[in-house]
């Protein structure tokens, strides 16, 4: 029996698995198994390293230098995140012959082959960007809660620019999100071995992919119907102005006339 380490970590950008795999030379020089939407990698060993397109990249058995070293040159490639990499461990448990298994901090496995480090993988990726997607939920909720705030002290917002923004970069997010889960997909790998669709099985539950995903879209939802009311009071605002203007100025005109058909 061995144990083997597992750090994950979520960035803001999308990758090109292979790609990044490349840039991560030598430290993880020999491809394993490459997707169109992943790919892995091994240093040797129990040292593998997966890289998934939604922005996360999954180290086995490496040290933390060497995850440093990685995450640097990867970061490099990408350009600047807008906060640091989300980061969670795990621990994979390889016991020869074992079914597989997945509890709160560990999977136990019968090998560590390709296949295991793609299902593994793939639910811890989906894991940390999650977390990555929550923070950046909450800075919109606070500025949604900033504008309900002032819109409910003031009866108006004083700073109206880029309401419109905000609604895609909540639309974008939550496209962001689906694409990330792909839900319905499943690797296709336990479309065929019952014991490795337990595992992925067990690993969403472990990780409680499908609650934090409707946790996620809720909020997503709550603050989108928010900014819908907030913009339509704006705009709303905009049109009064606008016909309050049209009035001013046919009023302005009709004493123009007036004073001219006095001379």
């Amino acid at each position: 029996m061995r144990v083997v380490p597992v750090f994950a970590y979520g960035i803001a950008g999308t990758l090109r698995p292979k790609e990044v795999l490349n840039a991560l030379d030598p430290l993880a020089p020999s491809p394993v198994r490459v997707t169109k939407t992943m790919a892995i990698a091994s240093a040797g060993g129990d040292k593998l390293v997966a890289v998934h397109d939604f922005g996360a990249i999954v180290f086995f058995g490496f040290d933390e230098a060497e995850r440093k070293q990685c995450l640097d040159k990867l970061l490099a490639r990408v350009g600047p995140e807008p906060h640091p990499p989300v980061v969670d461990d795990f621990l994979v448990e390889v016991r020869e012959g074992a079914a597989p298994e997945a509890s709160f901090d560990r999977a136990i496995v019968s090998e560590l082959d390709p296949v295991r480090v793609e299902i593994l993988s793939l639910v811890l990726a989906q894991s940390v960007a999650m977390d990555y997607y929550d923070e950046d939920v909450e800075v919109m909720f606070r500025r949604v809660d900033e504008l309900s705030t002032q819109l409910a002290q003031r009866g108006r917002l004083r700073f109206a620019r880029g309401l419109q923004r905000l609604v895609g970069q909540i639309l974008a997010t939550r496209n962001q999100i689906v694409m990330t889960l792909s839900l319905l997909d499943a690797p296709s790998a336990t479309w065929e071995s019952e014991p490795l669709d337990r595992l992925h099985r067990a690993m969403r539950v472990t990780f409680e992919i499908e609650d934090r995903y409707r946790t996620l879209t809720h909020k997503l939802g709550l603050i989108q119907d928010d900014l819908e009311i907030i913009v339509d009071l704006v705009q709303s605002r905009r049109g009064f102005v606008l016909e309050v203007a049209v009035v001013i100025m046919i009023a302005i005109e009709i004493v123009i006339a007036l004073l001219q058909m006095r001379k």
